[in-house]
């Protein structure tokens, strides 16, 4: 789907909470995605607790999916490490170059700074002002969930990312990647090998479900 803010939908303007981009995931997919399809979520960093919020809601709704994966994130009842969504543009982006979420060849394109900040900068209030006072405020979850970590992370430790256990009934994890806060992308190959072996029924699940003839061809 599409976020207020970007592509399509760029002319409107950009959510700072992590529950109503929640909201949003979790209404599209009810309303998109029949309840025997086989569903995964997944979310790294911000889009961990995007894909969390979304699995709490789905839950709630009956819908819940054959598993989540939380990765390079922090649990909820524990802060930020940096605080970056109030700082002034230059020490901003200087961040986001030391994080390595961004090409030190954004400051000097002014076009470019005035199409992504707004954008960036939302993400950040969304996800550093995203927190929980403690586990006790909702039951854990009861989708099954794989924790994932990169072995020298700055932004999410072994043992932020571990923290996660006090939201979740059933979890594996946390399982270490080599690579930074971008092993995702550094270690693709390694990521989703991590995912497989951890899902294999649903992701079965899943490839018998897209090989299923269209509505239109049965």
């Amino acid at each position: 789907m599409t976020w207020p803010g970007r592509d399509r939908l760029r002319h409107l303007e950009p959510l700072r909470s992590i529950t109503q981009l929640a909201a949003l995931l979790a209404n599209e997919l009810e309303a998109s995605v029949s309840p025997d399809t086989p569903l995964l979520l997944a979310g790294h960093s911000m889009g961990a607790q995007v894909a969390f919020e979304t699995c709490r809601l789905l839950e709630q709704r009956g819908l819940a999916p054959q598993g989540l994966i939380i990765s390079g994130c922090h649990a909820p009842h524990l802060h930020s490490e940096r605080q970056l969504s109030h700082r002034d543009d230059a020490d901003f982006i200087a961040e986001l170059i030391d994080i390595g979420g961004c090409s030190p060849e954004l400051r000097e394109n002014q076009e470019l700074m005035s199409l992504f900040l707004p954008l960036l900068r939302a993400d950040f209030y969304a996800t550093e002002s995203y927190h929980y006072d403690s586990p006790d405020v909702c039951p854990p979850l009861r989708t099954p969930a794989l924790l994932l970590c990169g072995s020298h992370d700055r932004e999410a430790s072994w043992q932020q990312v571990d923290a996660w256990r006090q939201w979740l009934s059933h979890v594996t994890g946390p399982v270490v990647i080599d690579g930074d806060h971008f092993y995702p992308i550094q270690q693709a190959r390694s990521f989703f090998t991590q995912i497989v072996r951890h899902f294999p029924h649903a992701f079965s699940a899943m490839t018998a479900w897209q090989k299923q003839p269209s509505t239109s061809e049965r």
